[in-house]
């Protein structure tokens, strides 16, 4: 990856390129497969992909030809895949839209809703992609804050932030990157406020099927300018599927189907259908990711308790969802130190500068018992490590 370079008084570096958390994902996974040894991510944001599961699964389902579920999906969704969905989440198939995964979910929302000039509101820390689709497809972003160390979403403070451009807000439920959830009486709450001045609310549930007391969420029937976006990437680790989904209700729906009718035709006739066997198969796949995290996240909760005692994080405990978004003690620019956690402890974690906040790192840790133990060993190793010789360099300085 280059030359060295210094990225805090006295401490070097293999450098790395980040310009958006994409473009770090990318490096990250260059590092890790460039053959450098023993390298651990602390920075994936699902289980791991079920693949034993996924292959038996294909298997069982085309093994005699093909099955009932692949069926075309130009302009419109999967029959099968929409009925699954109606079942696991209580929605009628009237206010399901599937789609190429929940990027493109989001990317088909705001130009089938709003117009070029209109305010999208976002959260920060956010997930960049929200504010950069907006800005691609003609749209004004401006922010809202979510503050550390619970990340707590008020209605109050979204709507201090309005103006009289705003036409949409986003969220994600559960937080990327905190993974904190948002009550549904306070999701409905700025739900109904919104309604009343004609204003978009945009919900990422990506994540939300992580938390295990998560309700149903809004209904799009009683708040007809809810946009409700899930995806099976995040919830079974099924990237390769592509799969996503829109939730929205009434003349919202007719507008987000008319816009996808009209541009979307990069749905996966094969990758759908495989998506509607797998949710025909659901109980094993939730088995796999609870059975993950009830392992995970009990070893992740120890290692940032132990972590916050030794003032090298500041962390609300415990944590939900599959990843966490600590502010490191005495560091503001985690970029460079996420730059040497891999450099020297063969760590990866994700600078908080991705996510419009920095001081912050995320961290993944829905990994296999070992590999987590021992990436959260270096991890705080490394912390350890830096803030003392920072410390010192500054003392020079």
């Amino acid at each position: 990856m280059g030359s060295a370079q210094v990225d805090a008084p006295g401490l070097k570096t293999d450098e790395v390129s980040w310009v958006s958390y994409a473009h770090w994902v990318r490096d990250a996974l260059g590092l890790i497969r460039s053959g450098a040894p023993g390298k651990i991510g602390l920075f994936e944001s699902s289980v791991r992909e079920p693949t034993a599961m996924l292959a038996d699964t294909v298997s069982q389902a085309f093994r005699h030809g093909v099955p009932a579920s692949y069926q075309s999906v130009f302009m419109r969704s999967n029959p099968d895949l929409a009925v699954r969905l109606s079942e696991r989440y209580a929605m009628p198939v009237r206010n399901i839209h599937c789609t190429t995964g929940a990027t493109s979910a989001v990317q088909l929302a705001y130009p089938a809703l709003l117009n070029r000039g209109d305010q999208v509101l976002v959260e920060r820390p956010g997930f960049d992609i929200f504010a950069n689709y907006a800005d691609d497809a003609g749209m004004e972003t401006a922010f809202f804050e979510r503050k550390a160390p619970h990340f707590s979403l008020s209605t109050d403070m979204v709507l201090q932030q309005l103006t009289s451009r705003t036409r949409m807000v986003v969220v994600s439920n559960l937080h990327n990157p905190s993974g904190a959830l948002v009550p549904d009486d306070e999701l409905a709450r700025l739900a109904e406020a919104l309604r009343k001045r004609d204003v978009y609310l945009l919900v990422d549930e990506v994540y939300r099927d992580y938390h295990e007391r998560a309700v149903p969420g809004l209904d799009p029937e009683q708040y007809p300018n809810v946009v409700r976006i899930g995806s099976m990437t995040k919830i079974f680790g099924l990237s390769t599927l592509r799969c996503g989904w829109l939730f929205a209700a009434g003349e919202t729906m007719a507008r987000l189907k008319a816009h996808c009718d009209r541009v979307d035709f990069s749905v996966s006739k094969f990758s759908h259908s495989v998506a509607a066997e797998v949710l025909a198969r659901a109980p094993a796949y939730d088995a796999w990711r609870v059975g993950h995290m009830e392992t995970a996240r009990p070893i992740a909760e120890a290692a940032f308790e132990d972590m916050a005692a030794r003032k090298l994080i500041e962390i609300a405990l415990p944590v939900e969802g599959c990843t966490c978004f600590p502010k490191v003690v005495g560091i503001g620019d985690t970029m460079a130190l996420s730059r040497w956690l891999i450099a020297r402890h063969g760590v990866v974690v994700v600078p908080g500068e991705c996510f419009g906040m920095a001081g912050h790192v995320r961290i993944g840790y829905a990994l296999e018992e070992a590999e987590l133990r021992k990436g959260l060993e270096r991890l705080a190793a490394g912390l350890s490590e830096y803030q003392q010789k920072y410390a010192e360099s500054q003392r020079i300085a």
